[in-house]
């Protein structure tokens, strides 16, 4: 591990939950800043869809202190809660996501690890609340930790020392606009 980066004295315990929009979003937004100033970042990217989403596209190659991880699955939001043979698949792969995960954020090599959409597999059951909270419990505390997605469990939100819950006013989804590309994805 060099020292002569920038590093973070004190890191904290984030969740940005919600049935709003802009969770991820917030917590990129966090990881751009993070990046301006010199910090390494870990970004683990849990059950998103398939899609092709501009930051897949970008982030790979946006910076040398981002390593940019999305979770390659078949998972299907609409439908795979519903298979138990996709519910399996996951959990057994998302199994192993987390000892990665744990290892990466106690390595001492990031001062920023965002975990985007987990709070949603630990409310499908996909990662036991447990192990999350194995993984806070751990973090080093010069680590900044982010949770993100809905339905954080209040074991989680009581160990946070942040917690921004995103809430829907209004979204031109419930008149029928669809996911466009370059702002939804």
């Amino acid at each position: 591990m060099s020292t002569d980066r920038t590093r973070l004295k004190q890191g904290a315990f984030q969740i940005y939950t919600g049935e709003g929009k802009g969770k991820s979003t917030a917590s990129m937004g966090l990881m751009l800043r993070a990046l301006g100033c010199g910090l390494k970042v870990y970004y683990l990217r849990l059950v998103k869809p398939r899609w092709k989403t501009g930051e897949l596209t970008i982030c790979s190659e946006l910076h040398p202190n981002l390593s940019f991880r999305n979770v390659e699955q078949d998972w299907i939001l609409s439908k795979s809660r519903h298979i138990p043979e996709h519910v399996t698949a996951m959990q057994t792969a998302l199994a192993v996501e987390m000892d990665s995960l744990e290892a990466t954020m106690v390595s001492g090599e990031y001062d920023l690890v965002i975990v985007d959409e987990i709070n949603y597999c630990i409310h499908r059951d996909l990662i036991p609340l447990d192990r999350a909270i194995q993984l806070v419990d751990k973090r080093p505390e010069n680590v900044e930790l982010v949770f993100t997605g809905r339905y954080a469990p209040e074991a989680l939100i009581e160990r946070a020392g942040v917690v921004t819950e995103m809430r829907k006013i209004k979204h031109h989804f419930d008149q029928g606009v669809t996911a466009r590309r370059g702002i939804e994805f």
